[in-house]
């Protein structure tokens, strides 16, 4: 298929797909088919720009402080923060900890009987989320209660103790409830729902100051409450976004060969050179908020485009930094990229030369 669909005579995809695999920084065998490294337009130059999930792990421990993680990845923390300081972030309406943990001044619920009454109010909608927890892991969007059961945003039901599982895993640290954002118009036209498609930022902060590297577009398809995308298997759909300018460049359905697509699914709109809306706005939001966390100098947001402007959902680290590739055809190591890193290196080269000056 690789092959039909405008790739490289097979033999040579099989010499450079073990090349890429052997190589210092490897890249998988998978991955070069989802990265769309075996297409005919990407040259030798080109294919040594590609990076691994091994590679992409390293970058994050590289650049992101351990004790700093937390910041990020609690998301009560990482609120806290964001909303002291300002910046728009989801209203939050109760938090569900056994020590009372909170944001702000919503519903403190520390026991599932606290949260089973809470749930009998005029509480609805609401998305839940764990407190720690990536990927979209255990997030629901809730439209109302009806008996034993809850309706959620995309039209299904589920039973009372199937929603409370979570509530018990000890590695999620807990659940937050939020008041939903609604999607920007403009999207919501193209979309056909007023279901959030965040943009996903990587922005890397260096001595120079934050620059925003990579982005990516979190497209909802039919009456998914979540945007994300899981490989395809939601349905939903990425598109690779211009730092610059916010136009949208290439859209993928799912990952690999003949994932490719110019229309969204559902509503026939045309995706590629959609501007995002309010795009300068986010560039500065983002790295605005950038700098509450110096030690994090890789950092991933998910930023909601909304009828008020941009809102920051939250901030990863770990984040998959490969994944770009696959929507955008490619790599992520490129000369703009090696030049931030060589910034962030000389930065840390003269704050190891000053630490040894008072010694």
């Amino acid at each position: 298929m690789a092959r039909d669909a405008g790739g490289k005579p097979a033999l040579r995809q099989v010499w450079e797909a073990a090349s890429l695999r052997l190589r210092r920084s490897p890249v998988g065998i998978s991955e070069y088919f989802d990265y769309g490294i075996w297409h005919n337009s990407v040259t030798p130059a080109r294919r040594a720009e590609f990076i691994g999930w091994r590679a992409s792990s390293a970058l994050d421990r590289a650049l992101n402080a351990p004790q700093s993680r937390v910041l990020a990845n609690d998301k009560l923390i990482n609120h806290v923060i964001l909303r002291s300081a300002g910046f728009p972030a989801p209203e939050p309406l109760a938090t569900y900890t056994t020590s009372g943990r909170r944001v702000d001044s919503e519903t403190v619920l520390t026991t599932k009987d606290e949260v089973l009454a809470w749930l009998r109010g005029d509480v609805y909608p609401f998305y839940v989320k764990p407190i720690s927890a990536g990927y979209g892991r255990g997030v629901l969007g809730v439209a109302g209660m009806e008996g034993e059961r809850l309706r959620l945003l995309d039209g299904t039901d589920i039973g009372l103790p199937q929603f409370l599982q979570p509530f018990d895993f000890e590695p999620y640290a807990g659940m937050l409830f939020q008041r939903p954002l609604k999607a920007h118009p403009a999207i919501a036209a193209l979309t056909g729902s007023e279901a959030v498609s965040c943009v996903r930022c990587i922005c890397f902060v260096t001595p120079s100051g934050p620059v925003l590297h990579t982005a990516f577009w979190k497209i909802t398809v039919g009456r998914n409450m979540l945007d994300n995308f899981s490989h395809g298997d939601y349905g939903n759909c990425l598109g690779d976004v211009d730092p610059a300018s916010g136009r949208v460049r290439r859209v993928i359905s799912r990952m690999g060969p003949g994932g490719e697509i110019a229309h969204h699914p559902g509503t026939g709109r045309a995706l590629a050179d959609f501007v995002l809306p309010d795009w300068d706005n986010t560039v500065r939001l983002v790295y605005a908020a950038s700098a509450l966390f110096p030690g994090l100098r890789l950092q991933n947001w998910d930023v909601a485009l909304c009828p008020e402007g941009p809102v920051l959902l939250e901030l990863n680290t770990e984040s998959e930094l490969a994944v770009p590739q696959a929507i955008s055809g490619k790599g992520l190591m490129d000369d703009r990229l090696r030049a931030i890193l060589a910034d962030i290196g000389q930065g840390e080269a003269a704050h190891r030369a000053a630490v040894a000056s008072r010694h």
